[in-house]
């Protein structure tokens, strides 16, 4: 009965062997990461208290759990949201007995090499919800003498913002003017929230709110997230994922600029806990092109290690448990059912203990018994000769990168250990247009044609700065791409497209 289950299930077990940020995952062996939750706990401790934000490395070979690791985090923060609860319940109200309100969002590599503040601070906003505006508006605005004091009496809502302006001066004035508009005025709330969440507004809408710059910039928009984090009543921790990425992607410029903004998250804002999940042994090259000061303020590196045999039968049988529980059945007598204790051995042998790995070479043996090509038996005779990866490892070690040698040698090797690490690629404006040159770049070196490509190329309309997605030049003659941001048709589908084609007929106009 188990292995016709096994065989007409939609989905086999250990089907998904790459975390995704945005998908859950139903198991956790925290054992061989519990070394680095204590590491993390601990400076979010210590960020509480003097609101100093951290840096820490987490390293990890390709399929470690690097991604997987923000998952357990996330389930340890809904369990300290439970520790709070029962604790203000019980009005255990005494220094040091509530926990430290914590909040992990996950932040991945970012689409493109500029707008990365925009980027993490469209996370906080996914992460949090739009509610979040309401509480450090509402907390502004009462701090700024903003609160109604009796029935017919309306705060005047220009000295609330001088007020907000005095503690806020400067390049601040914008989001200052926003949140406190988005608070106190009904009639402009609807304009207020949408320059906060970062959409586009028109030059009239942006001249009755009283703005000049768009949160795009990368002044504003930091100058808004250190608002936020400073009038937060907890630690937000930034879980950077796939921090090699931008160097794939968009080269070694990205890369460099993408380090400069966690400098300036690291430097000025306050609240922080910075996790940097990335590739072991792509680790040595980032430091070498890392700035001193971040080097000599980063925390000790954690890595993340492989399971031990023990943790791979736990890990094995709690999902093939979770598998049962789906389909509504009590689990086998024997927990490592439909494989035995010498294929879990065997698996561990070839993975080395490597998660991902050991997920694929899992699923494969079961597919094996299942569809009855081989016997348990069978296997452990040919199983040494199956791999999980599609480039078998010579030992345990991975392979160092020697810093010594020519620039165009340490390149090579990096790309190739980068191709053997799975990544995701979210279908966004951004990697769509950097797709597009890249193809336009391959069919014109094919041809015999040389194209000048941008991404995000930037022009003026009146006062203001406009982006097109990416232009495209040759021979004397200039093309414009414009990706609308639609994430659903039912919604602004149309009204995205409008402003997508409004800003290539500007870009025209402008003869740029």
């Amino acid at each position: 009965m188990y292995l016709d289950v096994l065989r007409e299930a939609p989905l086999m077990p250990f089907s998904n062997f790459v975390s995704r940020g945005n998908i859950p995952d139903k198991v956790d062996i925290a054992r061989p990461r519990s070394y680095i939750d204590r590491e993390v706990y601990r400076l979010v401790q210590q960020t509480s208290r003097d609101r100093s934000s951290r840096l820490i490395p987490l390293l990890g070979s390709a399929g470690s759990g690097k991604t997987h690791a923000y998952h357990s985090f996330k389930d340890k923060e809904r369990e300290n949201i439970k520790k709070l609860e029962q604790s203000q319940s019980a009005n255990e109200i005494e220094v040091g007995v509530l926990p430290v309100d914590w909040t992990i969002v996950y932040v991945p590599s970012p689409p493109a090499s500029i707008r990365v503040l925009l980027h993490v601070y469209t996370c906080i906003i996914e992460e949090m919800g739009a509610g979040l505006l309401d509480i450090v508006s509402e907390k502004l605005v009462k701090k700024w003498g903003g609160e109604k004091k009796g029935l017919f009496q309306k705060p005047k809502m220009d000295e609330v913002i001088q007020k907000g302006m005095r503690e806020f001066p400067g390049v601040f004035a914008d989001c200052v003017k926003a949140l406190v508009t988005y608070q106190l005025d009904k009639n402009k709330k609807g304009l207020a929230e949408r320059w906060l969440l970062g959409e586009d507004l028109r030059d009239e809408d942006l001249s009755e709110l009283g703005i000049n710059s768009v949160l795009e910039e990368d002044d504003i928009c930091l100058s808004l997230i250190k608002i936020i984090t400073e009038n937060l009543d907890k630690v937000l921790i930034l879980y950077f994922d796939e921090l090699e990425s931008p160097y794939r992607m968009l080269g070694e410029a990205a890369e460099r600029k993408f380090l400069e903004v966690l400098k300036r998250l690291y430097n000025e804002v306050k609240g922080l806990v910075i996790t940097i999940a990335v590739l072991k042994e792509i680790w040595p090259r980032i430091i070498e092109i890392a700035d001193a000061p971040l080097r000599s303020r980063m925390e000790p590196e954690q890595i993340l290690k492989p399971f031990s045999l023990n943790d791979l039968k736990i890990f094995f049988s709690k999902s093939m448990e979770a598998f049962w529980d789906d389909n509504n059945l009590n689990p086998p007598l024997y927990p490592l059912f439909p494989l035995n204790e010498k294929l879990i051995e065997l698996i561990f042998e070839k993975t080395q203990g490597n998660p991902r790995n050991s997920i694929k070479l899992c699923r494969r043996f079961i597919d094996k018994v299942v569809m009855e090509e081989m016997t348990v038996d069978q296997l452990l005779e040919v199983g040494v000769d199956i791999v999980a990866t599609t480039r078998p490892k010579t030992g345990i070690e991975e392979e160092d990168i020697d810093f010594s040698k020519p620039r165009e040698v340490i390149k090579k090797t990096i790309e190739d250990i980068l191709a053997e690490e799975e990544y995701s690629i979210d279908v966004n404006p951004q990697s769509v247009a950097g797709a597009t040159l890249k193809c336009i770049d391959m069919v014109g070196s094919q041809k015999g044609k040389q194209f000048i490509t941008q991404m995000e190329f930037k022009f003026i309309l009146g006062k203001r700065s406009q982006t097109l997605a990416a232009l495209i030049e040759t021979e004397g003659k200039k093309w414009g791409i414009e990706i609308p941001s639609i994430k659903t048709f039912d919604r602004s589908a149309g009204v995205a497209g409008y402003y997508a084609a409004k800003r290539l007929k500007d870009a025209i106009n402008e003869k740029v």
